[in-house]
């Protein structure tokens, strides 16, 4: 947790300070007003470009969000030294969702009206975060290919479960080279990039008095918008393993946002990626590296889900290919 002074921060709101509890991502403030909550903001830009698209989504008619509560001098936030402060309502009482076609139709609904809220402010820009999404996945690609490289060497020729590991890694290279190649596939075009939250999960959602109620946010870590969306379809789908949960979202996000060919391009590229194969196999070769005892266990429990998303990923690019842009002759 940051280390401000509390006290002085507080004078600059309008309600009594009764009671400051530290907690892991915030202060939990008892005041004569209600609890309020804390949030101290490594960069202020991030700060600034989220009180905005709050703001944008509130006038669009959608109010259940954590707002930023104004100061005496009618601020929404301060700046203390090179971080900054906002202050929000702390709900006390917020139901977890029931999950379901119309959870996910609500939601596809919100995050699309969110998105265009956020890709209309010009604080920060979403084809600089595409171009690191773009490094990342090369680097990582090359990263997994010495590792492939080193392995093989030393592994490649063994019986069983080492010989095993070693014939999966060449499944998974091609998976990281597509991912790559995806991501700067000639369809994308800058003005389809936008600054979103990089992994938008089931714990941004609760319901208060009965109404669908989005939280969180407060610490971001930014990529853009497709990433935002590929991140909770993936969770959404590997969770309920219900297609119509996915479909039911997307058809909510369409409503307010239609996506393009190039957006379910750049989703599936993120899809694409077989993150929990690898990590675990990356984990394996460390073992072995080190002449510790290995199994092979973690890598195929996350082969398990690796197939249900290959099973996502089939679905989302049959409705990628039924809405392609003419003109684009490559299949996904």
């Amino acid at each position: 947790m940051d280390k401000i002074d509390i006290s002085e921060v507080c004078q600059h709101y309008r309600a009594r300070v009764i009671r400051v509890t530290p907690l892991d991502d915030c202060y939990l403030v008892e005041t004569n007003r209600g609890p309020k909550e804390l949030h101290v903001w490594p960069r202020v830009d991030v700060m600034r470009w989220s009180f905005a698209w709050r703001e944008r989504l509130a006038g669009q008619g959608f109010r259940e969000l954590e707002r930023f509560i104004r100061t005496r001098e009618a601020k929404p936030y301060l700046v203390v030294g090179k971080r900054g402060v906002t202050m929000t309502d702390h709900l006390r009482h917020i139901e977890a969702c029931s999950p379901g076609e119309d959870f996910a139709r609500q939601s596809g609904r919100v995050v699309g009206m969110m998105h265009l809220s956020q890709q209309e402010s010009p604080i920060l820009a979403g084809d600089d975060y595409l171009k690191q999404e773009q490094m990342n996945a090369e680097a990582k690609w090359a990263q997994a290919k010495a590792v492939v490289e080193s392995y093989r060497a030393r592994y490649g020729k063994e019986k069983g479960e080492k010989r095993w590991v070693a014939e999966l890694m060449t499944p998974l290279l091609q998976r990281m080279e597509r991912s790559a190649l995806m991501l700067s596939h000639e369809s994308i075009t800058p003005d389809a990039i936008n600054v979103a939250h990089r992994d938008l999960l089931r714990d941004n959602w609760g319901m208060v008095n009965g109404k669908l109620y989005l939280r969180g946010f407060f610490r971001p870590q930014l990529s853009i918008q497709q990433r935002d969306v590929a991140s909770f379809l993936r969770d959404l789908y590997l969770t309920h393993k219900d297609i119509r949960q996915v479909h039911a979202f997307l058809d909510g996000y369409e409503e307010v946002k239609p996506l393009q060919y190039s957006d379910y391009t750049l989703m599936l590229a993120f899809m694409a990626r077989p993150r929990e194969v690898w990590k675990s196999v990356e984990s394996y070769v460390k073992r072995v590296s080190r002449n510790k005892e290995v199994s092979a266990a973690s890598i195929e429990q996350a082969l398990q889900s690796q197939q249900a998303v290959d099973q996502l990923l089939h679905h989302i690019a049959d409705r990628a290919e039924r809405s392609r842009s003419v003109g684009v002759d490559e299949p996904l």
